[in-house]
């Protein structure tokens, strides 16, 4: 008696399964739930829920579609609300609207119906063939920072989640640049930011170490045109013996950026020289104590994990020569 008890309960059950199927695959596994679940997720900041509610290619980089690439977003989907939903065979097409970036938007999703779970329950995914790429154009930085995530720059770009607004910067130990906004709408967009590196206040700090220490190199000389230094002193007379040289006052060191390249910007300094010369025409020798005030200029090069400077002729910061 208990077997075919359990038998009929069992049957009963089916029943009502096979039953509650049509309903929970027009209610909850409805693709119209899985264009809302998808969105919710993007909204919670739940990268692999969301992924998994897509038909996507093959994806070769997935450093940004992380839980921290989506946390931190400036703007993120919020009030969803599917507006229609058509269903025809194993394909639909949901019509959605949300609001993001201050404006609501209404967006179209195509779907595909899978095999389902246990061969009953609809599985719905949104067929985006290619996710939104994200193309950076950078120089100086090998790593950006998307929203909260960390990630090394690919020159192939970055596929991103949609919608969402992302945050584009870096910020390194000798440049930075400024954030830049982008929002990733649609499957297959192609986006790109150009982010313009500008130099570090430490980076600027060691140029002016290795102008300092150039120039104090430069004082050492004991003619009247050190070699490969920007300043010098020009006389008529017959100078006798050495000179000496000595620093007054450095030129003030600030970075900027001239032809596509990093420079120290034209500053003026003031040496000083003394020494004994004897005058051409009267043979009279005398002392002389002169200020020589200079113009200095360098190329700046970052290279091997550390500043190096080339100082320029004066007047020529724009131009390629270097003081020989």
């Amino acid at each position: 008696m208990r077997v075919r008890t359990t038998a009929i309960a069992g049957l009963a059950a089916l029943a009502l399964t096979a039953a509650s199927v049509p309903a929970l695959n027009l209610l909850v596994y409805s693709p119209a739930r899985a264009v809302a679940s998808y969105l919710g997720d993007i909204a919670a900041g739940d990268a692999e829920g969301a992924r998994a509610r897509l038909l996507t290619g093959t994806i070769e980089n997935a450093a940004a579609l992380t839980d921290d690439a989506l946390a931190g977003a400036p703007s993120l989907p919020e009030r969803v609300d599917v507006t229609r939903s058509e269903t025809e065979g194993r394909r639909a097409v949901v019509t959605a609207e949300y609001d993001l970036a201050g404006s609501t938007r209404s967006q179209e999703f195509e779907l595909t119906r899978d095999d389902g779970t246990w061969g009953l329950y609809h599985r719905w995914l949104i067929d985006v063939g290619e996710l939104p790429r994200l193309e950076l154009e950078i120089d100086g930085a090998s790593a950006v920072r998307l929203n909260s995530a960390d990630i090394e720059v690919d020159r192939e770009g970055l596929p991103v989640l949609f919608p969402v607004e992302y945050n584009v910067g870096f910020a390194q130990e000798y440049f930075r640049s400024s954030v830049e906004s982008v929002t990733a709408l649609e499957p297959g967009e192609e986006l790109s930011t150009r982010l313009a590196p500008q130099p570090t206040e430490q980076l600027r700090e060691e140029a002016e170490e290795l102008v300092h220490a150039h120039l104090d190199e430069c004082v050492e000389a004991k003619t009247l045109l050190p070699t490969g230094c920007t300043f010098g002193y020009d006389s008529d007379n017959e100078i006798l013996g050495d000179v000496s040289w000595e620093m007054v006052s450095y030129p003030a060191v600030r970075l900027r950026s001239e032809r596509n390249r990093l420079v120290v910007a034209p500053a003026s300094g003031v040496a000083q020289i003394k020494g004994r010369y004897r005058d051409i025409v009267t043979a009279t020798e005398s002392d002389f104590d002169e200020t020589v005030r200079f113009t200095f200029t360098a190329a700046v090069n970052v290279e091997d994990g550390g500043p190096s400077i080339v100082p320029l002729t004066p007047g020529l910061a724009s131009g390629t020569q270097a003081v020989r």
